[in-house]
């Protein structure tokens, strides 16, 4: 005799799972809809300045990966500086030839930076460690093709993380890195109000805080700093809603307190990706302060 009971138990159980599936990318949508201010900054945003759209001298693109590429922007300057620039949007979305990381390629290559921007793979599929083999990946064929470069890591807010934890955690042979608007410690997330940010988080570590406060501690770039650091440049907005900028503030003072070369620069006003919106003077001297520590200038 059919047990009825446990039929519709399993009959319950598989009807969420097909529903769970196909609702993923509506989910996502939904999640960045009630992010909207956000997601407009981040797509459609621009730095402060009037730069030429065609400040690079020319632009290759590369599969360094299967089914990953990678664009270089070259300067109109002979340089061996290479900026490996990995873009952000929560580990879950983002693209390298978005206009608001475009600005930021334009920036760079006008002030005589090749930058080598790239996409990798989104952690709502794969494994958080995936995402960091990529930037590994990347590194690697970006120091064959230019192995004389000197190589800076740049990345925005997820992007930023993944710089940070490669960095500090893998040791790679890298002048800088810099790092806007970071989750240097990932349980700082769940101290913001954004339910997006909280939503990426989760989904790339596939857990949630409170059963696995561990494995945050693990992913995080705080936990790997030691002494032999290298000079790393911070940067956040103290109206930031998506990450706390506090998450900078804590990084920037274990760097100090081992002994390395650190600097922190937060605008008063600016929220997640204060770059792309606010024009003021403030701004501008953050990102000019950027180009001189990605040149060597610590001060």
């Amino acid at each position: 005799m059919i047990n009825i009971k446990a039929w519709f138990k399993f009959l319950v159980y598989l009807s969420l799972f097909v529903i769970s599936f196909f609702n993923f990318t509506i989910a996502i949508f939904i999640f960045f809809i009630l992010q909207i201010p956000i997601v407009k900054r981040s797509v459609l945003g621009k730095l402060p300045f009037n730069l030429d759209r065609k400040s690079w001298l020319k632009k290759e693109t590369y599969k360094y990966k299967e089914n990953l590429w990678l664009d270089l922007y070259y300067p109109k300057i002979e340089t061996n500086n290479v900026v490996l620039f990995a873009h952000g949007g929560g580990w879950i979305s983002g693209y390298r030839r978005q206009p608001n990381n475009v600005s930021w390629y334009r920036y760079l290559v006008s002030k005589g930076f090749i930058v080598a921007t790239i996409d990798y793979r989104y952690g709502y599929l794969n494994e958080i460690d995936v995402l960091v083999e990529d930037i590994f990946d990347a590194y690697r064929f970006i120091k064959k093709m230019f192995p004389l470069s000197k190589v800076s890591l740049m990345g925005l807010s997820a992007g930023g993380h993944l710089a940070l934890y490669f960095g500090l955690k893998y040791k790679p042979s890298v002048e800088n890195i810099v790092s806007y608007y970071t989750p240097c410690d990932l349980l700082d997330i769940w101290k913001s109000s954004s339910l997006f940010a909280r939503f990426a988080v989760s989904t790339t570590l596939k857990r949630l805080p409170v059963k696995s406060k561990d494995v945050y501690i693990k992913y995080s770039p705080i936990t790997y700093v030691n002494k032999d650091a290298p000079p790393i440049l911070l940067v956040h907005g103290l109206k930031d809603s998506v990450v706390p900028y506090f998450s900078s503030v804590k990084m920037y003072k274990k760097l100090r307190e081992k002994g390395n070369n650190a600097k922190l620069l937060l605008h008063p006003f600016g929220d997640h990706g204060f770059e792309f919106v606010l024009k003021d003077e403030k701004t501008k001297d953050i990102l000019e302060e950027t180009i001189k520590f990605l040149r060597g200038d610590l001060k």
